[in-house]
């Protein structure tokens, strides 16, 4: 069960094969093809991951070790790890695809992403769950810019944007207000853009669309794309640099 538990943790992952370009094509084995994950493959598979098979296998011997009472428990537990492999296999492909699309930027463009951090309380760098559903605590909306180095085109200038607001509204307004924040800072300015970020209200509604279609008019920016990502989803520079803000909080106000 060791070995299995780190297969699904560590070597799964490094099993599926993508693209430089974020593109994926079909594999003998039925396991790492992303192509079936999909539902696109039309070609047949004629191997078996052997370690992703012991999932299975071990789930089936203890299903007749076990009274009958036990199985539905058993095809629950089945489920939940089928979904965890799934959510590895979607997270795999999506970190591909920022990498993918980190290999489109040229002189003029720039990836951005853009993300909100839970509520930073006034004392502390943690919630517990009255203090956030309390709604207290700052709002923090992160947007880190990636462009080419105009010296050197193989490296990569990251600029973080970081607003801050004393209302813990997450809304379409306040990101927007963030968004021109950037585009009348930003040096140098781009002449198109890509935005990733995650699938939330914030960022996933109708008063924002309306608003993105004016960009170009009030900016100068062309959106050639946004990509709305689960919660949590390829987003790890964010994340991390959410981290640093938090423990550097944490830091001031207990200095104070």
């Amino acid at each position: 069960m060791e070995f299995l538990q780190r297969h699904l943790k560590r070597n799964y992952e490094k099993e599926l094969v993508v693209n430089e370009n974020g593109t994926t094509n079909h594999v003998d084995c039925i396991n790492h093809c992303l192509l079936f994950a999909f539902g696109e493959c039309t070609q047949q598979h004629f191997s078996r991951c052997q370690e992703c098979d012991k999932m299975l296998n071990l789930l089936k011997d203890i299903t007749n070790q076990l009274d009958a009472i036990h199985h539905p428990k058993i095809i629950e537990y089945q489920e939940q790890l089928t979904c965890y492999l799934a959510h590895q296999t979607r997270k795999a492909y999506l970190n591909a695809q920022f990498n993918a699309i980190l290999r489109e930027l040229d002189d003029y463009g720039a990836i951005i992403i853009v993300d909100y951090k839970m509520r930073i309380l006034p004392a502390t760098s943690r919630e517990t769950k009255s203090e956030f559903f309390g709604k207290r605590g700052w709002t923090l909306h992160t947007t880190l810019i990636f462009q080419k180095n105009k010296n050197n085109h193989e490296n990569l200038d990251i600029q973080a944007h970081d607003h801050w607001s004393s209302d813990t509204k997450q809304d379409a307004w306040f990101t927007a207000s963030c968004f021109e924040a950037v585009f009348l800072t930003i040096n140098p300015k781009p002449h198109w853009i890509k935005v990733i970020s995650d699938n939330g209200g914030h960022y996933h509604n109708s008063e924002l669309m309306v608003i993105i279609s004016h960009w170009y008019d009030w900016y100068g920016v062309e959106v050639r794309g946004w990509i709305f990502l689960k919660p949590g989803e390829a987003k790890t520079t964010v994340d991390s640099h959410h981290a640093t803000v938090s423990n550097i909080c944490f830091a001031l106000f207990f200095f104070y």
